[in-house]
């Protein structure tokens, strides 16, 4: 599984391929010059010629069509490569053939690279473990820009899950009880910002949007001094030992879908934010790390 693995990492590079100059040349020119561009790369610029067009317009269309054909089983030839390659000596099992059909349907229109190794990530994990990515799931990635997967990327890297619960949350806070000596306010709450790590609200709305991520911040009942709270970030088990009664979690609680797609993209920690949620929780809780876990950097 993703888990276990090299984790599937998203950029928005279309052209690796391309010079410098031609990178450069390219944010240069004109609209009607990049119009005719992309009627050129896609065989509708008959009309854009200064000379009539030789072959007709349904000549012009199979042609049309069989590059597109082409293109979508280089697609899936490539998707199929990186499946194979991203295999060790995992024990297969028999993906249903109606997932299969609907997989190939939609893995053939995806082109960017980066894309193609999530789709690559999410056969395999399907082979790997049949029934582990719904057609929901494959729906969601299927109308993802490379864009969005990457906020769900960082996303990702901050999610952790806690006690009996293994559903990845955004931990964004703590509140705890002032108690009734005190004087002024009630609660004292900690926050901690992952705008700070790329994910603005701005990025949340995004991924609230996809049906990924529940929008409203939510709050844990109250954490028992009595038992330990085991917490789990990026393959990092944590024992947390609250201090004193009143304390509760705040956090985003990611989706069913938004569960699956995080389990594809695997563990990459953010050891910026780690050593600032360690901080955050150490105000209220005593904190104990598994010598076991298996936090690192990993490209």
């Amino acid at each position: 599984m993703a888990e276990a693995g090299k984790p599937v990492v998203i950029d928005q590079e279309t052209s690796s391929t391309k010079t410098a100059h031609e990178k450069k040349s390219s944010y240069i020119k004109d609209s009607a010059s990049r119009i005719k561009t992309i009627a050129q790369t896609y065989g509708l610029d008959a009309l854009l010629q200064s000379d009539a067009p030789e072959k007709s317009a349904i000549e012009r269309a199979l042609l049309r069509e069989r590059r597109h054909k082409e293109q979508r089983q280089k697609n899936l030839e490539q998707i199929l490569k990186l499946a194979h390659l991203s295999c060790k000596d995992e024990t297969a099992g028999d993906p249903d053939q109606d997932w299969l059909y609907r997989f190939f349907e939609m893995a053939q229109d995806i082109h960017n690279s980066s894309m193609q190794r999530l789709w690559a990530q999410v056969l395999k994990r399907e082979v790997t473990n049949p029934g582990s990515t719904s057609m929901k799931a494959l729906k969601v990635l299927q109308d993802m820009t490379p864009k969005e997967a990457q906020i769900l990327q960082r996303a990702s890297a901050l999610a952790c899950s806690y006690g009996g619960d293994s559903s990845k949350k955004l931990l964004v806070g703590l509140r705890a009880n002032n108690g009734i000596f005190s004087f002024g306010k009630r609660h004292t709450t900690s926050n901690l910002n992952i705008g700070n790590f790329k994910l603005p609200y701005s990025s949340l709305l995004v991924l609230i949007e996809l049906g990924l991520l529940h929008a409203t911040e939510l709050e844990s009942g109250e954490i028992e001094v009595e038992s330990p709270l085991p917490l789990s970030y990026q393959g990092q088990n944590l024992s947390l030992q609250v201090m004193s009664k009143g304390v509760t979690l705040m956090y985003y609680r990611f989706s069913p879908t938004g569960n699956e797609l995080c389990k594809l993209l695997g563990n990459k920690p953010n050891m910026q934010y780690y050593d600032q949620l360690v901080a955050l929780l150490s105000q209220k809780f005593t904190v104990h790390t598994d010598a076991t876990g298996s936090i690192h950097h990993t490209v």
